[in-house]
């Protein structure tokens, strides 16, 4: 593999260093390029025609480009162009520099301006130019050269002076003025005419029918051919059409023609080709194909109901879609034409997912504790909007209210930074960790994960736990069967990314803990498990953080407190220490901030961060502090306590 990068290396630099700028322009160029990229022909292309371009970080890809014949530099360029506008990219000229943009862009970048008879490019690069018009009508064009724009193009009339305004890319634009040297006349302003084709090129059928027009006497000019009786033919391969004019007779003429070249070849009923896919599940594309391809033939118009029955878009012929696992790759067995319609629907599926990185801590919130402090203050309810969103669980009785009551007696006691909000993610580490050295909450847990657009996601910190299963009685024995479940905390996230920077999250949470024995059946005994869970969908904006809670769980604790060395003594000791017994609640929350990873500087500063949180945990040797919400939680010296989970 090695070595056949390094001879298809070596020979790319030995064609550019053969094909320089003087070289070229001295015999011409023969352009040869397999799977470069575009950064590479770029460069080629500005040492051969001296033009500097500038690249947007949005162009990447790979070309290939074949040329047995030798081309000029001028050719070369104007190949680069349709090269660059077949991978959805195009030149837009600045002054002396040529910008590199997505087609999608072109419009909003500072295209080129022509007007009237200026003469400009005749490339894929996009201009924009004012178009006068003299006989017709500019609503009228307007209309009729609509279906030529392409789709990231733009065409409008300015009716006070019968002018078009059209920004698309040069070769398209001169077609324009090539149809409207013919429609923008007196006698040919109603005699045009549209012919989709479904078989046969545009280009080819308009060479066919200019030949034979020309057999009966036209005259040749370019790609438009004038008769002696006015027709003429102009060929978009775009649109895979033919503009026709004349009188109904030329065109009537002109349609028969058409109707015998555009049929389909011998032997083309069925075709297999192969489809790479570069982003989505071949298995899943493929789902949607059939599905789209079953739709389409079994759901006609059913008769008796208002309105056009529809038509289905492919032929009715055998479409046979087998997905590739291995290489990722659809099989597609179809008539062309129905292979097209498939290609259009794969392409637009076939686009990259944005991904979601999610910060989360689950917490458990001591309400004692919180009424402890004397906290009678807070921002819940009536501070500001845009601190803190809580959602999920109907919270009639105010148990989550500790919990931002308790940020607002942090920031009062001078623990927190006056500005700092809840909304920032940033500042999750320190108002947390500041809670939880007051003894307010305990974090159990605090993970982060990235997932994709629509994915689900999971967590699971806990461990496998033996449990008692089934007996069975075989004669005098009994067999008893064991049983593993998972205990800890499981989390699971799907988000969805929608419009206006917004995330919507599906969360189902559980905590489960192992519990003490109990009694089974007249005398085995086994551990029982306890559980909290929730489940809800949450909408969140970009890097805000959300609260879901309300799961209350109360617990029993014995509490011990003796008077140091004295209270250890035999017998005396027993007047110098008391037990008691307290009943605690705790709320459980779940805080998670979503962000949307855009492209790779989000992922490589998203991936920074996590490394130095990592980094500054390792240096400070406590492994608690690795994930970088988790602390310490502080006991009271001299007071033991004991767990009597209820």
């Amino acid at each position: 593999m090695k070595r056949y990068v390094s001879v298809r290396f070596s020979s790319l630099l030995l064609l550019l260093t053969l094909l320089s700028p003087v070289a070229a322009q001295a015999k011409g160029v023969i352009l040869n390029f397999t799977d470069v990229d575009i950064a590479t022909m770029v460069k080629f292309i500005s040492d051969l025609t001296g033009r500097n371009f500038v690249m947007d970080e949005r162009v990447k890809g790979k070309i290939s480009v074949y040329s047995p014949a030798k081309l000029s530099s001028e050719e070369a360029f104007n190949v680069f162009t349709s090269v660059l506008e077949l991978k959805g990219f195009t030149l837009i000229q600045v002054g002396k520099v040529y910008k590199i943009v997505p087609l999608s862009a072109a419009k909003q970048s500072g295209t080129r301006f022509y007007s009237g008879k200026e003469k400009g490019p005749v490339n894929e690069s996009y201009i924009a130019r004012v178009i006068p018009l003299e006989n017709i009508a500019v609503q009228d064009a307007l209309t009729f050269l609509q279906p030529t724009v392409s789709k990231d193009g733009h065409i409008s009339a300015f009716g006070p002076a019968n002018m078009l305004l059209v920004v698309d890319s040069s070769l398209n634009i001169q077609k324009i003025l090539e149809i409207l040297k013919v429609i923008d006349s007196e006698k040919k302003r109603d005699s045009a005419e549209i012919l989709y084709l479904t078989n046969a090129g545009a280009e080819n059928v308009a060479k066919i029918i200019q030949e034979w027009l020309g057999s009966k006497g036209a005259k040749t000019a370019g790609q438009q051919t004038q008769t002696s009786f006015g027709a003429s033919v102009i060929a978009d391969s775009r649109l895979n059409a033919i503009f026709i004019f004349g009188n109904d007779k030329d065109k009537e003429d002109i349609r028969k023609l058409v109707a015998l070249i555009d049929v389909a070849p011998p032997n083309s009923s069925s075709k297999v080709n192969v489809y790479y896919l570069e982003n989505a599940d071949a298995t899943e594309v493929a789902k949607v194909l059939e599905g789209v391809v079953k739709g389409s033939v079994a759901a006609p118009t059913p008769a008796g109901q208002g309105g056009a029955p529809q038509q289905s878009p492919f032929e009715g012929g055998k479409i046979t879609i087998t997905p590739d696992k291995a290489t990722n790759s659809l099989v597609i067995m179809a008539s062309p034409t129905d292979y097209q319609n498939l290609l259009q629907v794969v392409q637009k599926l076939d686009r990259k997912r944005r991904q979601v990185f999610v910060q989360a801590s689950i917490v458990e919130v001591s309400l004692d504790r919180a009424k402890e402090l004397g906290i009678q203050w807070g921002f819940f309810g009536g501070a500001s909007s845009g601190d803190v969103a809580t959602a999920g669980i109907y919270d009639p009785f105010g148990t989550l209210e500790p919990f931002f009551n308790a940020v607002g007696q942090l920031s009062k006691a001078g623990l927190l930074p006056p500005d700092m909000k809840l909304s920032t993610s940033a500042n999750f580490p320190f108002i947390l960790k500041a809670m939880q050295g007051n003894g307010m909450l305990n974090i159990l847990s605090s993970p982060t994960i990235l997932t994709s657009d629509n994915k689900e996601a999971e967590i699971f910190v806990g461990e496998n736990v033996p449990f008692l299963g089934t007996s069975t009685i075989n004669g005098a024995t009994s067999q008893q069967s064991i049983e593993r479940k998972d205990t800890g905390i499981t989390l699971k996230i799907t988000p969805q990314i929608t419009d206006g920077d917004y995330i919507k999250l599906d969360v189902q949470q559980e905590i489960s803990a192992l519990k003490d024995t109990v009694t089974v059946g007249v005398s085995s005994t086994d551990r029982s498990i306890t559980k909290r869970s929730a489940k809800t969908s949450v909408i969140v904006k970009d890097q805000d953080t959300v609260a879901v809670g309300g799961l209350i769980s109360e617990i029993e604790r014995e509490s011990e407190t003796r008077v140091p060395f004295i209270g250890d003594l035999p017998l005396l000791g027993y007047l110098f220490r008391s037990k008691t017994m307290k009943r605690e609640k705790t709320n459980l929350i779940l805080l998670l901030t979503p962000r949307v990873i855009k492209d790779g500087r989000d992922l490589e500063e998203v991936t920074r961060k996590e490394r130095e949180r990592f980094k500054e945990a390792a240096q400070k040797a406590d492994p608690v502090d690795i994930p970088a919400l988790i602390g310490h939680k502080p006991s009271d010296a001299g007071t033991s306590t004991q767990d009597r989970g209820k």
